[in-house]
């Protein structure tokens, strides 16, 4: 690992490499290179990296509240307060960006320095060098796209930063421009992107890879075919879905490995781990890196402690003697509904267990977050169990694309492409072709089945009948199903929202630009993304259009970089 990194000044806009890296006498061995395309990825891991993800994908939504009986002292309460209010100062804790652009900044490194390394070291070929090319270009273009959904008009650096000196004034792009230039990067990187399989270990997972760099794909696409309503792009998020699905059907009948779950026609295409392992393998102890996952950040293989993901699930100032963390699950989320209003329809669904503590109990109002924080599987619909070790580090890595994540992905475009065929259909005065309509809901299906067990399938099994007329909310409470507490619930309530808008977001301009339109939030998003709040409707002024979608920028960053303009719904407090 490089020496420790510098902060510029004592402002967050990007953290320095250390004159070591900097100096071109160090740019002379592979493993010189090696060393920086590692540091790039461990500036993720950063405990801020970690809460933003969860506090921006999670909190933010119906999924997170604040845990009651937090000390007022508590080092995030505040800020957690101000965001969970919709009363968010520009000084807020949780608009640090820094970590991103401090990965985006050693990538930067590579991409400027690690050509000239061939000449020197016989030991890194051309091969190689591509190689390292493609980790940077793409792992830059997944910062950048999770800034810009986070946002919105973010700074785009013209090139690495090598010193404090440097001219930090990086002008602000439109979310068009940025993610015009974030596909660019990634078709170039997957010319050169290794496959799946070849490290056989944590790399596989640990590194953006070809299966990793075409879920990146499919998320831009997905994102921008939502705001721009753009069946092109569905489709294109659909074509990379695929790809990234017969990979894993393709590497998985290769590794000789037993077929893990399922034998009729449509479960055929999709391996994943069976009801009995599937938290094990993907959450659990021994697990992580699983056969089905795509793309995690490395804590274990890493001998690094995940204190972000500690303080926000497991205990709120990383101290053993503490039992809870800064966020429990709303109601909702422990709580089922048999008639399909809330998120859970029915008290079989393993996840239920595997994911909260105290689910479905009737005597507790906040769910403690149980998924990465248990170690070990539940047990069978098992509501009572509360295994929590009393441990040092939390080495549980933080997972960002898994197959089932891919696969969603997919249903949901798929459900908007029977959307334009039904419009065509309706043109033509003919029938709608149900096929991509089927093809979501066996989609779905496949998904929620796995967390029955065999016992249950037949009773419990989802019908097509049932759900053929309301198929996007149902890939959307199935996302909310199985991908809770992942930091992905806002940008899918995100995606919804676009969708129904009563005007159509633009995403070529930028939330300050004078000719920008204002676009009211829809009547569907508020329904949904404000349920846990005991009034809703009075939060409905607080979230009133697409600029409260977006976090602030943060005030030191603003009044650093002069090309910088606030979205102008938010303020410092000092003007308050």
């Amino acid at each position: 690992m490089l020496a420790s990194v510098a902060m510029v000044s004592c402002v967050d806009t990007v953290i320095l490499p250390d004159n070591k890296t900097v100096d071109d006498d160090f740019w002379q061995k592979k493993s010189e290179v090696d060393a920086v395309v590692s540091t790039a990825y461990a500036q993720l891991r950063d405990e801020t990296a970690i809460r933003n993800m969860i506090v921006w994908g999670d909190f933010r939504s119906d999924e997170l509240n604040m845990t009651t009986g937090l000390p007022t002292g508590a080092a995030y309460r505040t800020a957690l307060q101000q965001i969970y209010s919709l009363n968010i100062e520009t000084e807020n804790a949780f608009t640090s960006w820094y970590p991103f652009y401090s990965a985006i900044n050693y990538c930067n490194l590579v991409l400027e320095k690690a050509e000239n390394v061939i000449a020197v070291d016989p030991d890194y070929t051309r091969g190689d060098y591509e190689a390292n090319k493609a980790q940077a270009l793409a792992l830059r273009a997944f910062c950048y796209f999770y800034l810009t959904k986070v946002f919105h008009d973010i700074p785009v650096t013209p090139g690495a930063y090598m010193n404090s000196s440097a001219d930090l004034n990086a002008p602000q792009a439109t979310p068009d421009s940025v993610l015009t230039m974030c596909i660019r990067d990634l078709e170039e990187a997957s010319k050169n992107a290794i496959p799946g399989n070849t490290y056989g270990d944590w790399r596989d997972k640990g590194y953006l890879n070809k299966d990793g760099i075409n879920a990146v794909l499919a998320d831009i696409y997905l994102w921008r075919a939502s705001v721009n309503r753009d069946a092109a792009d569905y489709q294109k998020c659909v074509d990379y879905c695929d790809a990234i699905i017969k990979a894993k059907k393709q590497a998985y009948e290769e590794s000789g490995q037993r077929r893990r779950w399922g034998e009729d026609d449509v479960e055929k295409d999709y391996y994943l781990s069976d009801y009995d392992d599937m938290y094990s393998d993907l959450f659990g102890q021994n697990g992580q890196n699983a056969d089905e996952s795509i793309f995690e950040l490395q804590f274990r293989n890493s001998n690094a402690t995940n204190k972000g993901l500690d303080q926000m699930y497991y205990r709120y100032n990383n101290a053993s003697s503490n039992s809870y963390g800064y966020l429990k699950a709303a109601p909702l989320y422990g709580t089922v509904k048999s008639d399909g209003s809330g998120i859970w329809f029915n008290s079989v669904d393993q996840r239920l267990y595997e994911y909260l503590y105290d689910a479905t109990s009737s005597s507790v109002e906040q769910f403690g977050v149980r998924k990465f924080v248990a170690t070990v599987s539940a047990g069978v619909n098992n509501a009572a169990d509360s295994h929590r070790e009393t441990r040092a580090n939390v080495m549980q890595n933080w997972i960002l694309y898994r197959l089932t994540d891919v696969m969603l992905m997919k249903a949901e475009a798929l459900v908007q492409l029977y959307e334009f065929e039904k419009q065509a259909a309706l043109a033509d005065s003919r029938a709608a072709d149900e096929t991509y309509n089927q093809a979501a809901f066996d989609i779905c299906k496949f998904v929620n089945d796995r967390a029955l067990s065999d016992a249950n399938k037949s009773s419990y099994a989802m019908k097509y009948s049932t759900y053929k007329d309301k198929m996007e909310s149902l890939v959307l409470a199935e996302r909310a199903r199985e991908l809770c507490f992942e930091g992905k619930r806002w940008f899918d309530l995100m995606r919804y929202n676009y969708r129904h808008m009563t005007t159509k977001a633009d995403l070529t301009k930028k939330l300050s630009d004078k000719d920008y339109a204002v676009v009211p939030n829809s009547s569907e998003f508020f329904e949904l993304a404000l349920r846990k709040y005991a009034v809703p409707s009075a939060m409905k002024a607080k979230m009133r259009d697409e600029r409260y979608l977006y976090m602030p920028i943060n005030q030191d960053e603003v009044e650093l970089n002069t090309n910088l303009q606030q979205n102008p719904v938010y303020k410092s407090a000092a003007k308050y």
